[in-house]
Order: C-alpha cells, then sequence, then structure tokens
C-alpha cells in the first residue's frame, strides 16, 4: 500500500490539470512533499483568484489521513462571504481524492479525519458538516467534547456527483488516469 501511495506521490507532483467550470478559468494543481499530497483548486472569479485546498497524508497501518480541507468555509474573513462556499468545490476534491486513490490502493484503506469546528456555526452548522461526509459513506465516530473523527475503508466509500461552480454534476476527477494519458499523448 505504502509504495503504491508513494507512486502517486512521485507521479502527481506538480501535476496540473484545467477544470471546466462555466465562465470561469478554473485549474486543479498537485503537489507532494514526504508523505502528504496536496490538492488546490483554484478559479477566477471576479477578477479575483479563490483557492480550496485538500491536504492528506499516509499514517501507520497502510491509512491515509485527512489533514485539512481548507478554502470552502462560509465566510473569508469576519464579514466577507466566501465565493466557493456551498459551490461544490469540497465535493469536487473528495470525489478527484477517492477517484485517484482508489485505483491505486486497496479497498481496505482506511482514511480518516478529525472533524473540525465550524468557523461561523449559525452559517455553518456542524450537522451539515457531518452529512457533508456521510454522503461519501464516511462514519462519524464522536469522541465526546466536541472532537469528532471522520472514518471509512476506501472501497466502501462512493463518489458524490454534484454541480461544480453552476456545471453540470460531476465525480471529480482521477488524476492518475489523467496524468498517464497525458505522458502518452507527450510521448506520441
Amino acid at each position: 500500500m505504502l509504495n503504491n501511495y508513494n507512486r502517486v506521490l512521485d507521479l502527481l507532483s506538480g501535476f496540473q490539470v484545467r477544470v471546466d467550470v462555466p465562465g470561469a478559468e478554473a485549474g486543479l494543481q498537485t503537489l507532494s512533499k514526504k508523505n502528504q499530497l496536496e490538492l488546490t483548486f483554484a478559479v477566477r472569479l471576479d477578477d479575483q483568484v479563490h483557492q480550496a485546498k485538500l491536504l492528506v497524508a499516509s499514517a501507520v497501518g497502510g491509512e491515509i489521513k485527512l489533514l485539512d480541507l481548507s478554502g470552502t468555509q462560509a465566510l473569508v474573513d469576519s464579514k466577507t462571504p466566501n465565493p466557493l462556499s456551498g459551490r461544490g468545490v469540497s465535493t469536487f476534491l473528495i470525489n478527484t481524492l477517492l477517484q485517484t486513490l482508489g485505483e491505486v490502493l486497496p479497498a481496505s484503506t482506511r482514511i480518516f479525519g478529525r472533524l473540525e469546528a465550524p468557523q461561523a456555526a449559525d452559517l455553518e452548522p456542524l450537522a451539515a458538516r457531518r452529512n457533508f461526509w456521510r454522503r461519501f459513506g464516511f462514519e462519524i465516530e464522536n469522541w465526546g467534547r466536541g472532537k469528532e473523527l471522520v472514518t471509512g475503508q476506501l472501497g466502501e466509500l462512493s463518489l458524490y456527483p454534484e454541480s461544480l461552480l453552476g456545471s453540470h454534476p460531476q465525480k471529480g476527477m482521477d488524476l492518475m488516469h489523467l496524468h498517464l494519458i497525458g505522458t502518452a499523448t507527450q510521448l506520441d
């Protein structure tokens, strides 16, 4: 498992792909360092670039740890609504991760992470965050005192089609497949 994950890191480091969204320029970039894979979605809206990131790492025992999902919170700062919030960006990133890892890691691979408290509970109720993860098939384990663990086995998780910034519902991207196609095209 670890060898396959490390191979994904090697192959996808610095990989960039255009993402089709209506009326905007968007793309996805991958970075890897040590045992971490970072997926960064960027889009230009109203002459400003907005980014969302998903950071994962290999963990002890052949598990994948969700370290951070950021950039799609309800507010950019204390008063400014985030144009990426509620627009399918987080779903796109999780779908992309599941598709990419699902082809190279065993179905028994455990994916887990800690559910952080929302920035603004009135705009992002904790129940909505739980439901976000549950729609992929993750389970929420309560540790008490607001600490919750999101956990699931890769083979039991499913993609969730959702509109990305007004596009047709989609299930993310398989970055390994796109990388291999791109490499094959370059060789021709």
